[in-house]
């Protein structure tokens, strides 16, 4: 049976597990990525010289600073899936792309899904982002951002989330871009 939880300090080693063991052959620049990529200030080619251990260790910090947080999902005792979303605030290598859709509000950011091999295209995304629509109504955020990719999403462009997946949800498109759509979700 899948269940849903909000990541907290003592689900950090699933966290972990879980990243450690996806199998990256659709996307192997991604192994050892940690879903810090966006919530990292370093230049790109600071990040890819980046060791394992140094990677973890930043994960252990951006963690602890609350900078990432998500929803993990379970197969019993085993994670299965993973959703990075967070208060846009969070992602402060996005920050000039999301400046514009700030809010008077608060507005949250839904960027990386990672979904274990044998359980892609069973909706468990889909189950991640309810989840996490839910939560951050309930906090009192008057919206929530995605980025998908333009387009019907095939392989390593899916970890976004599919436009559809989106549309289904009432996300709106209200910016379109060649590599990147901004869709809208009114939580209000």
């Amino acid at each position: 049976m899948i269940t849903i939880k909000r990541l907290t300090l003592d689900m950090f080693p699933d966290y972990v597990k879980l990243h450690e063991s996806v199998s990256f052959e659709h996307a192997p620049q991604w192994q050892g990525c940690y879903c810090l990529y966006y919530h990292s200030k370093l230049s790109y080619p600071e990040w890819v010289t980046m060791t394992k251990d140094d990677k973890k260790g930043l994960l252990k910090k951006t963690f602890e600073d609350g900078l990432l947080t998500g929803f993990l999902a379970y197969d019993g005792a085993r994670p299965v899936g993973w959703l990075n979303v967070n208060d846009m605030g969070a992602y402060v290598r996005l920050a000039p792309l999301l400046e514009p859709y700030k809010e008077s509000g608060k507005v949250a950011l839904s960027i990386c899904f990672l979904i274990e091999k044998d359980y892609r295209g069973q909706g468990l995304a889909r189950r991640l982002l309810d989840e996490a629509i839910d939560y951050y109504r309930h906090q009192g955020y008057e919206s929530m951002l995605s980025l998908p990719t333009p387009g019907e999403a095939v392989g390593p462009q899916r970890y976004r989330g599919t436009y559809n997946m989106y549309i289904e949800r009432g996300y709106r498109e209200i910016s379109p871009g060649d590599q990147t759509l901004v869709m809208r979700l009114s939580l209000k």
